[in-house]
């Protein structure tokens, strides 16, 4: 038995959380729904990602489960391995497992490699190999591995993801991966743009143009107070732009106005260095927020009526997206969502039209 909706997933615990139980809570409803996937996330505190998916494919049947992200530098690569196969088996072929760039700035304070192009390249190549051969030696930008084996190889292996932002980013997720996911408050142009992007580095690989499935995030709050609409959408987007560098990146893609950022990152409530993601709640900082352009919510997110969101999760079907990750919403709040979005789903096209990623061998993409 499928999913109702295999082109909608959710993330799990969004945000800087305290209470992991809440998982088993989610996870069930989420395929409850029909959502097609769910998508825990990983932070170095109570949201470890291996054992949130484990408890999150105990308690479910249904439902895919992909990791939304990791960052390949705090985790050896038998870690990364073993995790794979035993998810895949213990999900009955339902996990796929995704990477993402991460911080430079936290990889220093932890005293790991820093992520890179070529790190983010050889990754999903050591693991293919382990997962499909069983073994792997070698020295690349992940170390040295004089002897990496599995005794016995995954019948089926997870397919492979990167989180992608960059064009550099976006086309290497197109010769190596078998699926992007895009960062949270794209425009739609920006959506388009990054879906050609992968598109023709998949093509020029030699691969099948659509082998990368990708996949928009959408933050939405549907018919949520406006309390609640400000801390899932603007309090989330300062989270981002509030970084040195990440902000800019989110501008230029986005084509927006950077000037803004200054005024944001110099506002009073960060004096002493304060972080938005770290020091406050998404509840308290809507004096920094108003001072937003108009247009970078509507353009960027689902904030308002479900009928609204809904639309706008065609939206992104209609800017190249195979799939659509609902962020910054918990399972409970998305009930008149997927109620909204029933009216206006493509049931036919998505039928016929399986937006899941299939795992490709090693040498993908070399």
């Amino acid at each position: 038995m499928t999913q109702e909706f295999p082109e909608l997933g959710i993330y799990t615990l969004p945000g800087r959380i305290n209470d992991p139980q809440r998982t088993l809570e989610e996870a069930p409803l989420a395929e409850q729904l029909g959502i097609g996937s769910i998508w825990p996330a990983e932070r170095y505190d109570y949201k470890n990602v291996e054992v949130l998916c484990g408890a999150a494919a105990a308690i479910t049947s249904r439902i895919k489960i992909a990791t939304g992200l990791m960052n390949y530098p705090t985790h050896h690569p038998m870690e990364l391995c073993s995790f794979g196969a035993t998810m895949s088996h213990l999900s009955n072929n339902r996990f796929a497992m995704g990477f993402g760039r991460g911080f430079d700035k936290l990889y220093d304070v932890f005293g790991a490699k820093r992520a890179n192009l070529k790190g983010l390249s050889e990754a999903p190549e050591v693991l293919r190999c382990l997962w499909n051969n069983g073994l792997f030696s070698g020295e690349n930008s992940l170390g040295n591995f004089p002897y990496l084996y599995m005794n016995e190889p995954p019948a089926n292996a997870p397919p492979l993801l990167l989180g992608a932002m960059g064009p550099k980013t976006l086309a290497l997720a197109g010769r190596h991966y078998d699926g992007v996911l895009l960062h949270p408050f794209l425009t739609d142009k920006a959506i388009a743009e990054s879906t050609a992007i992968v598109r023709n580095a998949a093509e020029q690989a030699g691969r099948d143009p659509s082998a990368c499935k990708v996949w928009a995030t959408l933050v939405v709050a549907a018919d949520q107070s406006e309390e609640e609409t400000q801390a899932i959408g603007p309090a989330r987007l300062l989270t981002y732009v509030h970084m040195e560098g990440y902000g800019e990146l989110m501008c230029k893609v986005n084509g927006w106005d950077p000037s803004v950022l200054s005024q944001i990152r110099n506002h009073p409530l960060f004096e002493g260095g304060k972080s938005a993601d770290q020091n406050f709640t998404r509840y308290e900082t809507a004096e920094v927020t108003a001072l937003f352009p108009d247009q970078w919510m509507p353009e960027s997110a689902a904030l308002g009526s479900a009928e609204h969101c809904a639309k706008r999760l065609n939206d992104q079907f209609d800017a190249g997206a195979d799939g659509v990750l609902i962020h910054g919403s918990l399972p409970r709040q998305v009930g008149g969502l997927l109620e909204a979005y029933r009216k206006v789903r493509r049931k036919e096209y998505f039928d016929a039209h399986d937006p899941w990623f299939v795992p490709s061998p090693p040498g993908t993409g070399f």
